[in-house]
């Protein structure tokens, strides 16, 4: 007999479905299981990795408060130099001023108040320093004007001396600052000199205080530059800080983005490291199951994980794992039951091999095919029959026979087969010693064959191929 397959769709008995049924739930059981130490694994990474991004902010923090710390000690030691500079000049006017005829006791406040800032130094100082330090020195050179006064009243020459020296002690950058005016005051000493020489009292008298009124100016003037100045290098100095604060804070934040970055793909890394070899024993698996499109899926998301990595694309690596991660345990679920489909064609050509030998043939041979399993076997008569074991879509077990050289067969020209009654029976009590083991087949079935029982018509040769 030679032609089309004859089918039959094997019906699985009670108990081994309950078998099944609790090998499922103990394969659902064990990926449960997995899954749940590969959360607890990644919770444990991005544990520690929390614990050393802390760590590691505690030493930014550390770091930026020492530049802090070691900056401001810097400008306050640059301060505090100044400010002692500015009091040594105050000191040694403070000594003309003991020699020059001032106050004692005038003198001796500003001495005190002076020892004082001093003392401040000693222990920090601040902006108010440099403005107390200023209005000592105001008083210092007034007092000086004052004793001045009333020493040179008396003595045109004295006088003229005392005023060539208040116009010396503003210095060279009162020159600088308010040259008009100090070239106004030195043109007018040397008319008070020239009036002096010539002996016109009246005139010198006029030109002293034209002179004295202005040297005061000349000293506001120059004060106000002076100040000016400060104001705008303390300005400058201001716009430099902030700049390399800025600059400092861009560093810092491109560094802090560098680093989330690293870290994001270390996180990557370590959960993939947690998956890997449970993807490519899936995707071997897949592979062994001949299930093409799995082993395709798993291996296009590895790939996507890998290259993201290689590629330093941390968003990337990250959205490419969590893919992996869902994907993963699907597939787990898929392969536990083409697992089970394999186990049972198993157990159900154990059984036909059984039920066949029982029957007079002999096993000549098996292999896998595809998704299913092909069973060869002969008769004494020379009659040869091939079996595959396959699974129907809803996932019942289908037996498929080849069978060439039984006499009992009837073809018409179409290639049908009409009547092929011994054979069917054979097969029969084949089927019939199978139900022992747990497998029950329906009526056996093919292309030209009358339908009987429940009606039912098998697919076609072709069609259960496919499947």
């Amino acid at each position: 007999m030679s032609g089309s397959p004859k089918y039959s769709t094997v019906v699985v008995s009670a108990a081994r479905r309950q078998e099944e049924a609790l090998r499922r739930a103990r394969q659902e059981a064990e990926r449960r299981r997995r899954e749940a130490e590969r959360a607890a694994a990644r919770q444990r990474l991005a544990a520690a990795r929390a614990d050393a991004r802390r760590r590691r902010l505690a030493e930014v923090a550390e770091t930026r408060r020492a530049e802090d710390e070691k900056r401001l000690t810097g400008v306050q030691m640059e301060r505090a130099r100044a400010a002692g500079q500015k009091l040594t000049q105050l000191d040694e006017l403070i000594n003309t001023l003991e020699t020059g005829g001032s106050s004692a006791d005038a003198t001796e406040r500003l001495r005190e108040e002076t020892d004082l800032l001093r003392e401040r130094l000693r222990h920090g100082t601040d902006a108010s320093v440099d403005e107390e330090i200023e209005r000592l020195r105001g008083r210092a050179v007034r007092l000086r004007s004052a004793a001045g006064d009333r020493d040179g009243r008396g003595d045109p020459r004295e006088a003229l001396k005392e005023l060539a020296l208040r116009l010396a002690d503003l210095g060279p950058e009162a020159a600088a600052d308010d040259p008009e005016g100090h070239r106004g005051c030195a043109t007018l000493l040397d008319q008070l000199r020239t009036a002096l020489a010539e002996g016109r009292t009246a005139r010198f008298e006029a030109l002293r205080g034209t002179i004295e009124h202005r040297l005061a100016q000349h000293a506001g003037a120059a004060e106000e530059t002076a100040a000016h100045r400060v104001r705008e290098a303390a300005r400058e100095a201001a716009r430099e800080v902030e700049l390399e604060a800025r600059q400092k804070e861009a560093s810092r934040l491109a560094a802090e983005e560098e680093g989330l970055r690293r870290e994001s793909l270390a996180e990557a890394a370590d959960r993939l490291d947690t998956i890997a070899d449970a993807v490519r024993d899936a995707i071997r698996d897949a592979v062994d199951f001949a299930h093409a499109d799995l082993a395709e899926e798993l291996r296009s998301a590895l790939t996507a994980v890998t290259g993201a990595l290689g590629a330093e694309r941390a968003d990337d690596a990250l959205a490419a794992v969590a893919v992996l991660e869902e994907a993963l345990p699907r597939a787990e679920a898929t392969l536990d039951e083409l697992l089970l489909a394999y186990e049972r064609r198993t157990h159900l050509a154990r059984a036909l091999q059984t039920a066949m030998s029982g029957a007079g043939f002999t096993f000549t041979g098996g292999a896998d095919e595809d998704r299913g399993l092909l069973l060869r076997f002969a008769r004494s008569n020379g009659a040869l029959y091939s079996t595959t074991i396959a699974s129907a879509p809803d996932g019942a077990p289908v037996l498929a026979y080849h069978v060439d050289g039984e006499a009992d067969v009837s073809a018409v020209p179409d290639g049908t087969e009409v009547a092929c009654d011994s054979t069917e029976d054979l097969l029969d009590q084949v089927h019939e010693a199978m139900a022992d083991d747990g497998f029950v087949p329906g009526e056996l079935r093919w292309e030209g064959k009358p339908p009987r029982g429940d009606g039912r018509v098998l697919p076609s040769a072709q069609q259960e191929r496919r499947q």
